[in-house]
């Protein structure tokens, strides 16, 4: 949900895509216009083309890819044209949000090959595991300049109801 908030503040101004590359959030088909739509495992299997992969958002502007259906297989997310898939994106769009969530089996290079992104940890992360995956997108030498959020950002559309006050 971070990543989905980060990127609808964002997508006010600038075209937008959030990948979700965990598959274990139902963020994305919560919240697409498509919930059924196929993912990036899908496009490496070769089971869907690329515009069928990128979904819109209910409440922005924001298009969405998931990480596959249900039951994809999620081996094909550490396939080489993964790398070429987010290279797509980062033509096409002016911010591209990776979603990775607990995915500790797709490797920090594959990710990060072209990376102008922010990676946003899943918030039940440890902190000695966010240290771990710091150390790791270092050791990657993809980034000049590493920050790691310490906790969720709050939805932008969760609105507090309180008292009303009406002139007339």
């Amino acid at each position: 949900m971070t990543a989905l908030t980060l990127a609808r503040l964002m997508a006010q101004t600038a075209r937008v895509v959030v990948v979700d590359l965990s598959a274990s959030s139902a963020t994305i088909s919560l919240t697409s216009v498509d919930p059924t739509a196929p993912g990036l495992a899908d496009l490496m299997m070769g089971d869907a083309s690329f515009s069928q992969v990128i979904t819109k958002d209910r409440l922005s502007r924001v298009h969405l890819v998931s990480a596959g259906r249900p039951g994809s297989d999620r081996a094909a997310l550490q396939s080489p044209r993964l790398t070429l898939a987010i290279d797509a994106l980062l033509q096409v769009y002016d911010h591209v949000f990776l979603d990775a969530g607990p995915a500790a089996d797709l490797p920090a290079e594959l990710l990060t090959a072209q990376a102008r992104a922010v990676l946003v940890p899943d918030a039940s992360m440890t902190a000695d595991a966010r240290s771990l995956m710091c150390d790791q997108l270092r050791a990657a030498a993809c980034f000049t300049e590493l920050t790691m959020l310490s906790k969720p950002v709050q939805p932008a559309d969760t609105v507090e109801i309180g008292p009303r006050v009406v002139a007339a």
